[in-house]
Order: C-alpha cells, then structure tokens, then sequence
C-alpha cells in the first residue's frame, strides 16, 4: 500500500503561514501597546513629579507667576497623560483584534490538523486491513497446499504446521 499523503497539505500549510503572520502581528501589537503603556506611566511620574515641585514652590517664597507657570505646566502635563491613555485604550483594542485573529488563525489550523488526523487514522487502518488480509491469504494457500500434500496438523500426529516431515504411516511404499 502507498505511503500516506495529506492531500490538503498545501492548504495547512497556508494555514499554518497565516498563523505564524498573525502571531507575530500580535507581538507587535504587543510591543506597540507596552511603549504606549510605559508612556502612561512616564507620564503619571512627570504629573507627580510637578506636583511635588509646585507643592514645594508654594511653601518657598516668590511670585505668583511662578506659581502660575508650575499650574500650566501641570495642566500641560496631565492632557499629555490622557492623550496618552487615549492611545493606550486604542493600542489595547489593536491587541484585542490581534488576539482574536490569532484565535481564528489556530482554530483554522487545528481544524485540518484534526482532518489529517483522522485521514491518517483511515489510511492506517486500511494499511492495517491489507496487511490482515494478506497474512490471512498466505495461511489459507499454506494450510491448503500443506493440506493437498498430506501435511496437515492433524495427519501429522505433531502440533508443528512448519514441520515438512511427512508422517510415516501416510508414506506409501512404492
């Protein structure tokens, strides 16, 4: 029997290109999604960090433009934060599409995994089907020639089926 071929083999392995692209578009996404991340948190830092120097500003004496410039900075400072956030809660939505592609990716993968599978499992039980019914023919042709012959088990008074000893009382004395 022939050797077993997937015939849908192009086809997962198309599958398997285009999840491999989908997981790497997920890990970028990723990478995008982690700089937005840690610009948030550089942002939240610069916010406290303001605060911290105008709360110290007030305590030391100066103008109030000092003040005034430490309140528009930190007003500057927090719109950079939320435009930050804004970027970042889109950023997650990215990754929320690259994942659920990725999703759909495997499960398109998996599905002819499954197919080759079972098409394996029915070549092998067919090959293991030929293979019973050759061995199954080879015993009847041997125990029919062996059983023409006079050679049979139970003639022999023997329980060897190889033996090619023919039992004596079956000679004929010519």
């Amino acid at each position: 029997m022939r050797a077993f071929r997937f015939r849908a083999q192009a086809a997962l392995d198309l599958r398997t290109r285009q999840l491999e692209d989908a997981q790497r578009e997920l890990a970028r996404v990723q990478d995008v999604r982690d700089a937005a991340r840690r610009r948030v948190a550089d942002a939240d830092e610069a916010v406290a960090r303001a605060r911290e120097e105008a709360s110290e500003a007030q305590r030391s004496p100066g103008d109030a433009s000092r003040l005034e410039w430490y309140r528009v900075w930190m007003i500057r400072l927090t719109h950079e934060r939320t435009a930050y956030a804004s970027t970042l809660a889109a950023r997650d939505q990215d990754v929320a599409r690259a994942a659920a592609a990725c999703l759909r990716a495997q499960q398109r993968r998996e599905s002819l995994e499954r197919f080759r599978e079972k098409a394996h499992r029915t070549h092998a039980a067919a090959q293991q089907s030929a293979e019973t019914k050759t061995i199954d023919e080879l015993a009847t042709r041997r125990f029919s020639r062996n059983r023409n012959q006079g050679f049979g088990i139970r003639d022999q008074g023997h329980a060897d089926p190889e033996s090619r000893i023919p039992n004596p009382s079956q000679r004929s004395i010519a």
